[in-house]
């Protein structure tokens, strides 16, 4: 809430502690560092995002269905676990250090490189075009959800699904095989 609420480099363990209704001392019993604490919250989010994706990724089904499956997971993931936005808000693997933190980046980064993967498969078997980088593609998908945070009003006309559906959509129509003339 903290991090969310001031952004992670505005926020200090002081305003943590006083969010959770403790003293100071009490939270530096069980986190020594702001970072640390960050590394903790996001650690099991980032972990179960990548092995859901590997799941997904290893399902006999076309490709088309496995990005439009692992990007439903993704915002599943992105709604229940609303620490996320804060990996999304600051460029924390700038800030993070340490063999905790190197295992939370190395998750984030393996996502993103099975993710490619399956792009990169489904371009070999002729399922997606081959004139967009499977990485660049990748990265795209990715930007559209991640972005959420910013505009998205759960308040609002549509809810997190159906635009989640429409990303999905664009992104499906996007990487689809032109049409032979």
């Amino acid at each position: 809430t903290v991090f969310n609420r001031l952004g992670y480099a505005n926020s200090t363990l002081e305003d943590v502690a006083a969010e959770v209704g403790v003293r100071r001392a009490t939270l530096y019993y069980y986190v020594a560092t702001k970072e640390e604490l960050l590394v903790s919250l996001l650690s099991g989010p980032i972990r179960d995002l990548r092995v859901g994706l590997e799941a997904i990724a290893t399902e006999p089904v076309p490709t088309r269905q496995k990005l439009a499956t692992a990007l439903l997971e993704y915002t599943r993931v992105l709604r229940t676990h609303p620490e996320l936005t804060i990996f999304n808000q600051e460029n924390v693997h700038k800030v993070m250090s340490g063999p905790a933190a190197d295992a939370l980046i190395a998750d984030a980064d393996r996502y993103g490189n099975v993710l490619t993967e399956v792009v990169r498969r489904g371009v070999a078997a002729g399922d997606l075009r081959s004139d967009v980088d499977p990485r660049v593609a990748v990265m795209g998908l990715l930007g559209m959800f991640n972005w959420l945070y910013r505009w998205f009003d759960p308040k609002g006309r549509l809810t997190l699904d159906e635009v989640a559906q429409g990303f999905i959509t664009m992104a499906l129509d996007g990487l689809a095989v032109p049409t032979q003339r």
